[in-house]
C-alpha cells in the first residue's frame, strides 16, 4: 500500500528502505525482509539500481496487468 501510494505504476518510490519502515513504523531489517518477498512473489519489481540502492513500483501481481516503460533510446551519430 505505501508503495502505491508514494509510486503508482509509473514511477519507482524513491525513498530508502529505513525511511519507508519509519513511516509505516517497523523495524528497517524486518521491513526489507517483507519487501524481498514482495519482490519474489511479483508483487514489487525493481525498476533500476543506482550502485547498491534498488528502486520499486508495484508488480504485476498487484496491478493485473503488464507494466511496460520504454527504454531510453541512445543517439547514434
Amino acid at each position: 500500500m505505501t508503495y502505491a501510494i508514494l509510486g503508482g505504476l509509473e514511477s519507482s518510490v524513491e525513498r530508502t528502505a529505513a525511511e519507508l519502515a519509519k513511516l509505516i513504523g517497523v523495524p528497517a531489517p524486518h521491513f526489507s525482509r517483507a519487501r524481498r518477498e514482495l519482490e519474489a512473489a511479483g508483487y514489487l519489481e525493481c525498476t533500476h539500481a543506482m550502485g547498491q540502492v534498488k528502486f520499486f513500483r508495484l508488480g504485476e501481481a498487484v496491478t493485473a496487468h503488464r507494466v511496460v516503460v520504454p527504454l531510453l533510446s541512445r543517439p547514434t551519430g
